[in-house]
């Protein structure tokens, strides 16, 4: 598998001077010590802004030491809670949902009653509460529960789930929606437990499709895939651990400059090039001026054809003029986004500015 990057394209508004680079390698970088109200969710964490939405919105609680322990499974009746309440449905009695070990005493029973009544959920001898809900049931469940429609041909490579898989038409139509691209390119992880970080973010993109559709006319950011959550941490520890040798201040993310490296990233994918110039959407400072962001110097790095933290790391400091670029101390603010397919695997943006 080739290494393909590029080096940064800067662009100094005070001199309105713009200078590109052109190298082998790229890189990313983020800040690793901002602290959200969660003792063990940086805001540098990939999925911040979707759990910080639903536990602002008490759509999914924290726990009392503390934390939201974003890897613990979720439950059954859990997975109903979350849902019903991302739904904001009403408050009232519904039919006993007449599940044998289901009753008014058990935590969840309002919701997963309403599910029912929804035909979210079918009718069955148990429901099974309190069991982890494996990711096939729960893209049913968010299928049906916000009404997905759409088809993609990307569902096809999942090897886990075959096209006469009950699951399949709700797995199709969360990818098809851009709520999700699976585990890897080729696995949902049909059977897998979700996670409450998973199921965080999948809330979070059914709430947004049903929002009014940007201004600015930038293109849907799409969904970060759990397989690339813990590259993306490591990455972020990596880089800002080499700025921190040198003195330089550790690069905070900022949300809305994540957004456009993400849109890149699934840009470059979905139109089979490698380049700083989109065909559709231009220059990463086109998109930036589209999202209103305001900045003193800015610049881009791509890289594609690396799946490991370590490797692009590696890669990138053992190119001075990247090193240079990774250890500047004028960059105060960057995002990073990451996205899997097209013809080098995996592909990467980072985009720096100074504020």
């Amino acid at each position: 598998m080739a290494k393909f990057i590029k080096e940064n394209k800067a662009v100094y508004l005070i001199t309105m001077f713009m200078i590109a680079f052109m190298l082998i390698f790229s890189a990313f970088s983020s800040d690793v010590q901002a602290a959200s109200k969660f003792k063990d969710v940086p805001e540098t964490y990939w999925a911040y802004p979707a759990i910080k939405e639903l536990t602002d919105e008490q759509i999914i609680l924290g726990y009392t030491d503390g934390s939201f322990k974003p890897h613990v499974p979720v439950t059954r009746a859990q997975s109903a809670m979350f849902i019903v309440r991302a739904l904001d449905l009403p408050a009232k009695s519904y039919r006993d949902p007449g599940f044998s070990d289901v009753s008014p005493k058990t935590s969840g029973y309002a919701e997963i009653a309403a599910l029912v009544d929804m035909g979210v959920l079918s009718k069955a001898k148990k429901f099974n509460p309190s069991e982890p809900a494996t990711r096939g049931q729960m893209a049913k469940m968010l299928a049906l529960a916000f009404d997905l429609k759409g088809s993609s041909n990307q569902t096809k490579n999942f090897k886990d789930v075959a096209i006469g898989n009950s699951f399949y038409p709700y797995i199709d139509a969360l990818v098809a929606n851009g709520i999700t691209q699976g585990t890897a390119s080729d696995r949902f992880g049909t059977y897998d437990d979700v996670t409450r970080v998973q199921i965080a973010v999948f809330i979070k993109k059914n709430l947004q499709l049903n929002e009014a559709p940007p201004a600015n006319g930038l293109p849907v950011v799409p969904s970060v895939p759990a397989a690339n959550e813990k590259i993306m941490d490591e990455i972020v520890v990596l880089i800002n651990k080499e700025r921190a040798k040198v003195g330089a201040p550790s690069l905070k993310v900022d949300e809305g400059v994540e957004d456009i490296a993400l849109i890149k990233s699934k840009d470059m994918v979905d139109n089979n090039y490698f380049a700083h110039e989109s065909p559709t959407l231009g220059l990463y400072s086109d998109l930036l001026k589209k999202a209103g962001i305001s900045y003193r110097a800015a610049g881009e790095n791509l890289v594609a054809g690396y799946t490991t933290a370590e490797s692009a790391v590696d890669a990138w400091m053992n190119s001075p003029s990247h090193k240079k670029n990774l250890l500047n101390p004028v960059y105060t603010h960057t995002g990073v986004g990451t996205y899997t397919g097209g013809a080098y695997q995996m592909y990467h943006t980072q985009i720096f500015i100074a504020k």
